[in-house]
């Protein structure tokens, strides 16, 4: 009786151990790839405490116009980073969608991060992160291209840390004239 209760512990305690490991290996799939989403959000949230200057250029099609916002609102804010926020790279729906590439340099520590979508259908088709050796992230650049017969979407996105944002959108429809939209931001500091 004795023999067969140790038998029993020892094969809870394994059941148990198992389903611990299990647990800490799915989290840390769940996060296969950088928060993007929650990197945004922490940048929205410093730049409307931080409220710098926004010198916005607009370039439609050929036409240009620039304006500057001394005091940028929230929903303005928010409105400017809306391309980057809506990027959410650990969604269950993205899980192994995209082929990571780490480029780093040994002297400065600096490091390149490419996530590279194994499937054009998946949007964006590649981001890429510039991190500092203090693992901050400095630069990000995110490609989107989407295409069938009747619409064709490019747009190319750039924030750096800081200092400027910038989104090129182009898009076509069939029988009408393709169309660009080039929004420069720079952030002015006090």
């Amino acid at each position: 009786m004795d023999h067969r209760f140790s038998w029993t512990l020892v094969a809870v305690v394994s059941l148990l151990v198992s389903c611990g490991t299990s647990d800490s290996t799915r989290q840390g799939k769940e996060h296969a790839y950088r928060d993007l989403k929650g990197y945004f959000q922490d940048e929205l949230n410093n730049i409307e405490t931080q409220k710098p200057a926004l010198e916005k250029t607009i370039v439609m099609n050929g036409q240009r116009d620039s304006l500057t916002i001394t005091t940028p609102d929230s929903t303005q804010l928010q409105h400017l980073l809306a391309p980057f926020l809506e990027v959410d790279l650990n969604k269950p729906s993205l899980q192994g969608a995209y082929d990571t590439i780490l480029l780093a340099d040994q002297f400065t520590g600096k490091r390149s991060l490419m996530y590279k979508a194994r499937n054009t259908a998946t949007v964006p088709q590649e981001v890429i992160m510039d991190i500092d050796n203090q693992q901050h992230i400095t630069n990000v650049q995110m490609n989107k291209h989407v295409e069938n017969l009747v619409y064709e979407y490019q747009q190319n996105l750039v924030y750096q840390h800081n200092k400027h944002i910038r989104i090129v959108t182009w898009q076509k429809i069939a029988f009408l004239p393709a169309r660009e939209l080039d929004v420069k931001v720079l952030l002015k500091h006090p």
